[in-house]
């Protein structure tokens, strides 16, 4: 049922309905979506046989058979598969988990206990098992955070700042769990007095962990997903009523008095020590094994506080005796316990040099450890170490233009005055956006790279376009643009994008036939036709698109003689993405070698796409296709990988993710008579502009939204379509930059959590000290707004009115 609610929410999202329920990455989505109906009976028969009474109520019998009945709709109308990102979807969110609050409450109401004989009298824990308890978890995170290292880099090295890292995570987990301790003695210790002590402390803690879980549930889903408002405090709400009764329906048997013989006690203790040692493994392997999969950190996240429970309750059983503190002592533990933890974080800039120079230094080094190692994250998060800022007008502005659901196009978007058919002879185009590449992994960006050799001598024969950018964190909004030749409206996805599709326009205005691999995007994004030349759609996950697997298919369709008419192929292989899973030869000892200062798994993986598209431009030279072919490589965004304490993409900006490549092969009597200037910024969206312009349609229209040509007749020309600053958004969340001063200045503003950067590129090239001021942000956030406002007026939305939408 939790599985079923959190689905639903997802496909209520726009940005997740589209990639995770419409083009899920794991293959038990899809199956989970069919099954609902055989899982729900399955369930209830699990829930009968192990809850059923031997005296049957009135009530008991109506509940299962409510239950059976939804069993069998689900059955014969699954409702998971035919979900839209709606509000029908999120009424399902909060309709899925009704069941299990109902049978939870009846279990939770039957395990009750009546009186005080029910439940053993509450002693206390002591604390020396919550500070060995909380240790261990801190060193079995940060082992697991070395060996992840390790096995990147097949080399591990210790020093002082990991050693004061390691050092304060442990003191950040004892904090806690002396905190939560504290609370939980005062309750039983105020409880013994009163007439029903089981029953008081029971509810207390319940309250107090329902509270707890509702705060986290709705701190993440505002973080993670922009969800707010009063939606996402029910959802919150009653998702950790469900977690809560859930939990109580589970614990109260084990709390109760069993009679258990003292020989059993034994067999206990065994299985608690093999569930913790268990558990530790698990924990000390689970970085390595999910290596860069975990989207936006959930799966850790959710296992490292399963992890905190579970060793807490195995320990307490290992650790069977108990303690009896009064109440001022317990009150001087917990005071005494912040004001040290306080203590220590005031005086940090006198013992934590090794992690900076400056408050902001080490805050953000410990920030970035805790993107590595989610046991810390946690435990710093709760004590209060969240970097964020008050969400005031700005942070709400930008969530109004963030998700625009329903965005519906009914002009066209124009590069030129008027589209014709260009005469002369048309090149083949062949584009290539290795999805999630990144510009210092190739020789021709970096020259300490050696293994693009293939890309490297195709550079030599291209253009090598420098000081390029998305202007879109992730695929779901960068490729569209690519497309459009223009920013768009932060939506999922404009509908119908025909209107605002200028490549697609451009290979009907000229004759060409299209070839495309069509992916989770295009999918949405190209209109029908019987001239569309579809490849990979053997492909069921989108993260098993690989370009090797493309381009053959590619060359079966060339062979055929589909080059007679000019082509437009164009591919976004995923054989770099984070995500990847495909059927390409695994990294061994034997096929590769370990390049320090690269992550190995990128490094090799694009070393494998290097490999593909080599021989596919010999293929093309050996079919004479190659000379007089315009062939494009780029990138959508890159991704970060750890090194600078940040992962993934989509949700951040920030150099790594916001670089990317640009070769551009040209035909040589082309090539010949243009001017390109690769020292001012570019960005994906003069792509379509550039090949508006090599096909002979001028003059491209110029504009604050519009993409421009990289590469014309005139200097003149050239200078008059140059930008020296770029507006920058991520693809899932409220969160904007600035690229400013001709790529020397990156400001961001996040909304979820607000938290706002500047840095100066020009002397901190990979963004780690953060300048802004209260002016500075101020002034940017203004410029920030003032780009938003003008996307919008270009596509006639306004907050609050609707998505209507307006291109010219």
């Amino acid at each position: 049922m939790v599985l079923t609610s959190v689905y639903c929410l997802l496909a209520f999202l726009p940005y997740t309905y589209f990639e995770l329920i419409r083009s899920p990455a794991y293959e038990w989505m899809p199956w989970f979506a069919h099954h609902q109906g055989i899982l729900f009976l399955a369930g209830l028969a699990g829930i009968l046989l192990a809850e059923w009474p031997r005296r049957k109520s009135a009530a008991d019998l109506m509940c299962a058979g409510i239950l059976l009945a939804c069993g069998i709709f689900l059955l014969a109308r699954p409702v998971l598969p035919r979900l839209q990102d709606t509000w029908i979807a999120y009424a399902w969110s909060l309709t899925s988990l009704a069941p299990l609050i109902i049978v939870a409450t009846i279990a939770v109401a039957r395990h009750w206990p009546k009186s005080q004989l029910d439940y053993p009298k509450p002693l206390l824990i002591p604390y020396s098992a919550a500070a060995v308890i909380s240790t261990t978890a801190a060193l079995v995170y940060a082992g697991g955070f070395m060996l992840h290292a390790y096995h990147d880099a097949h080399t591990l090295t210790f020093g002082w700042r990991d050693a004061e890292l390691t050092g304060w995570s442990v003191i950040s987990h004892v904090v806690v769990a002396f905190l939560i301790l504290s609370l939980l003695n005062l309750i039983f210790v105020g409880s013994r007095r009163l007439r029903q002590p089981a029953a008081v402390s029971l509810s207390v803690i319940g309250l107090l962990g329902f509270t707890l879980l509702w705060a986290i549930l709705a701190r993440f889903l505002n973080s993670a997903f922009s969800l707010r408002g009063w939606n996402a405090q029910i959802y919150a709400a009653t998702l950790a009523i469900a977690i809560t009764l859930w939990v109580a329906w589970i614990a109260l048997p084990l709390l109760a008095k069993t009679g258990e013989p003292a020989t059993s006690r034994v067999s206990h203790r065994t299985i608690s020590s093999i569930i913790a040692l268990a558990l530790s493994l698990f924990a000390l392997a689970l970085p390595t094994l999910i290596g860069g999969g975990d989207w936006n950190g959930v799966l850790q996240g959710t296992f490292t506080l399963i992890f905190w429970i579970a060793l807490a309750v195995c320990f307490c059983r290992l650790w069977p005796s108990r303690a009896d503190y009064s109440v001022p002592a317990m009150i001087a533990v917990l005071v005494l316990s912040v004001v040290a933890y306080k203590a220590l974080q005031v005086t940090e800039i006198f013992w934590a040099k090794p992690l900076g120079s400056t408050d902001d230094e080490v805050a953000r080094a410990m920030e970035d450890y805790a993107t590595q190692d989610a046991s810390f994250q946690l435990a710093h998060h709760i004590l209060g170490n969240a970097r964020t800022e008050r969400c005031d007008d700005f942070c709400r502005i930008l969530r109004e233009y963030t998700n625009i659901r329903d965005a519906e196009a009914k002009t066209d978007l124009q590069l030129v005055d008027t589209l014709a058919a260009a005469a002369g002879p048309h090149p083949n185009i062949f584009i290539f956006v290795i999805d999630s590449l990144r510009p210092d992994y190739l020789g021709a960006y970096n020259p300490v790279v050696d293994f693009t050799p293939n890309l490297d001598a195709f550079a030599h024969d291209s253009v090598t376009v420098h000081n390029v950018y998305t202007q879109y964190a992730g695929t779901s909004l960068s490729e569209p643009t690519i497309w459009a030749g223009a920013m768009l409206l932060h939506a999922h996805y404009i509908q119908p994008f025909a209107k605002v599709n200028s490549l697609e326009k451009l290979a009907h205005a000229d004759g060409y036939r299209m070839m495309v691999s069509y992916d989770e995007v295009l999918s949405e994004l190209l209109s029908p036709s019987d001239d569309l030349v579809k490849l990979d759609t053997d492909k069921k996950l989108w993260n098993h698109f690989e370009v090797c697997s493309t381009i053959q298919q590619a060359e079966g369709q060339l062979d055929a003689g589909l080059a007679k008419k000019p082509l437009l192929f164009y591919a976004q292989p995923k054989n770099v993405h984070q995500f990847a899973n495909n059927d390409m030869p695994p990294r061994t000892d034997n096929n590769w070698q370990i390049r320090p200062g690269f992550n190995n798994r990128v490094a090799y993986e694009v070393h494998q796409v290097d490999d593909c598209l080599g021989k596919f431009f010999a293929y093309l030279k050996t079919q004479r296709l190659y000379d007089d072919s315009i062939i494009i490589v780029t990138s959508d965004h890159g991704d970060a990988t750890g090194e600078f304490g940040r992962t993934s993409h989509s949700l951040l900006i920030y150099p790594e993710i916001m670089r990317v490549p640009l070769l551009v092969h040209l035909p040589q009597n082309m090539g010949k008579a243009l001017v390109y200037d690769d020292t001012h910024i570019s960005a994906l969206t003069d792509i379509t502009p550039s090949l508006y312009y090599l096909l002979g349609h001028r003059p491209i229209l110029r504009g604050p939204v519009l993409g421009h040509p990289l590469f014309v007749l005139r200097p003149a020309e050239l200078k008059s379509y140059q930008r020296d600053e770029l507006f920058l958004a991520s693809d899932e969340r409220a969160v904007y930059g600035l690229l400013t001063d001709n790529g020397r200045l990156l400001y961001t503003a996040y909304a979820s959590p607000a938290e706002s950067f500047l840095f100066d590129l020009s002397h901190d090239p990979n963004a780690q000290h953060n300048l802004v001021t209260d002016p500075l942000k101020q002034r940017y956030d203004e410029q920030v707004i003032e780009h938003l406002h003008t996307l919008a007026d270009f596509y006639g939305y306004k907050p609050g009115v609707g998505s209507l939408l307006a291109a010219r």
